[in-house]
């Protein structure tokens, strides 16, 4: 899967059968979602519900939370084996940085990137990572971090 990210909320995922939009808009291949749900098109699952979107392919589950708040048991429930979290930071329209640090350490998926109108900046400081970019991330099941949580800074494509 490569995931990229462009910028704000808006991230788009390609796997060897689809692609997938999340953030402003939410596609799956040329489905366009609109209201919350399960939908799934050619092996890949997406489920949208209260503010976090669920997208499940190629063995991996991806959790898109634009304004991230500490979550419920019931939530927590539901995101069981979130392997990447995509997670608004640094406050105003996205999740302020303390409550996503707790939201990352409810959830403990193993490859978090933030999302932000923005920069890393305190983020990245906070969690003792370095804030410079990559174009995108190709990532299968197999790659993912095993026994330590991994944060993945992506440069936005605009």
């Amino acid at each position: 899967m490569t995931i990229q990210w462009h910028g704000d909320e808006n991230f788009n995922l390609k796997t060897k059968i689809n692609q997938v939009q999340i953030g402003q808009k939410i596609k799956l291949g040329e489905l366009e979602i609109t209201s919350p749900g399960e939908y799934e098109v050619g092996g890949t699952q997406i489920e949208v519900i209260d503010g976090i979107i669920g997208v499940f392919a190629e063995g991996m589950s991806i959790g898109h939370m634009k304004k991230g708040r500490v979550l419920s048991d019931e939530d927590l429930e539901k995101l069981n084996g979130i392997d990447i979290l995509l997670i608004g930071v640094g406050g105003g329209e996205f999740t302020e940085n303390k409550t996503a640090l707790e939201v990352i350490n409810q959830i403990e998926p193993s490859l978090v990137i933030p999302m932000h109108n923005g920069n890393v900046g305190d983020f990245a400081k906070e969690e003792g990572i370095n804030s410079e970019g990559q174009d995108e991330l190709k990532i299968s099941k197999a790659e993912l971090p095993a026994d330590a949580r991994q944060v993945v800074v992506l440069n936005a494509h605009r």
